[in-house]
């Protein structure tokens, strides 16, 4: 048997994505006629068949650890409401988190809020290289082809990340409904914070559960901040959308708010540092 370094790098697939699993991301509503692009960074549990669940079994694999809860049906649904393309990462985030950088310490996680995944531990830095060839880049230069695709048909997007959050983490309560994550540019933000706080009965996080100033996020860093789209990032909690009919109803509360903020030519005129 030939072992040598060179035979056992041929012997290693160019993809962990068997031709029966799903692609590394889905598109929706192409076609899409508004000034703005969804994306979807945890939508999916998914794991290659190949790769056994990483030893955890399916259970685990239901929980928030794995995906984000509800988000594909709230894409889906905002999607078809404001009439925008959407993309949506096809993987667990277990595998290789699509919303951290290459070289960040939680990107491929051994323990995750308390559960160690086995399919995670001793990996090599081939091993690594291989997960982000197949689950990362390819989500990523399809969100930069599609911002691109759009800049160039005179479409120029704002980037609308959808997300959502456990109710409990680490034993800590979070008792927002919703929150809205940004950085400096508040174009998207503070008015869909004003319209949603006209609901007394909703408790809107500003920079809750997370802070859009100092998480260690990736995707809007990587392809708004740097082109100055307007971008916001919006987290639902997971216990409100945990059925589609509950995450078509948050969709609808947000869609008026979000047309109405992407109706403004000035959205796209400002210079945001």
């Amino acid at each position: 048997m030939n072992s040598s370094p060179a035979a056992l790098a041929a012997d290693r697939p160019e993809s962990l994505i068997g031709p029966d699993d799903p692609p590394a991301y889905s598109r929706l509503n192409a076609g899409g006629r508004a000034r703005a692009l969804l994306l979807a960074d945890h939508a999916s549990n998914a794991i290659p068949a190949a790769m056994n669940h990483l030893g955890l079994g399916e259970v685990p694999l239901q929980r928030h650890i794995a995906y984000d809860i509800g988000s594909r049906w709230l894409t889906e649904r905002l999607a078809e409401r404001l009439d925008a393309p959407a993309l949506l990462h096809g993987y667990s985030r277990l595998l290789i988190d699509p919303n951290r950088k290459l070289d960040d310490p939680t990107s491929v996680c051994v323990i995750s809020d308390g559960v160690v995944v086995p399919g995670n531990r001793d990996l090599t830095p081939e091993d690594e290289a291989l997960r982000a060839a197949s689950f990362y880049h390819p989500y990523h230069d399809a969100v930069a082809a599609e911002i691109e695709r759009m800049t160039d048909a005179d479409q120029v997007p704002a980037i609308i990340s959808m997300h959502s959050f456990t109710s409990r983490l680490r034993g800590a309560i979070r008792p927002w409904h919703i929150g809205i994550l940004w950085g400096n540019d508040g174009r998207m933000a503070v008015p869909l914070i004003d319209a949603l706080r006209r609901d007394p009965a909703l408790s809107v996080g500003d920079n809750q559960p997370y802070s859009g100033r100092d998480m260690h996020g990736n995707t809007i860093e990587t392809h708004a901040m740097p082109r100055g789209l307007p971008n916001v990032l919006i987290e639902v909690r997971q216990d409100l959308i945990e059925t589609r009919k509950e995450a078509i109803a948050w969709a609808d509360r947000m869609a008026d708010p979000l047309l109405e903020i992407l109706s403004h030519p000035s959205l796209f005129h400002e210079v945001v540092a």
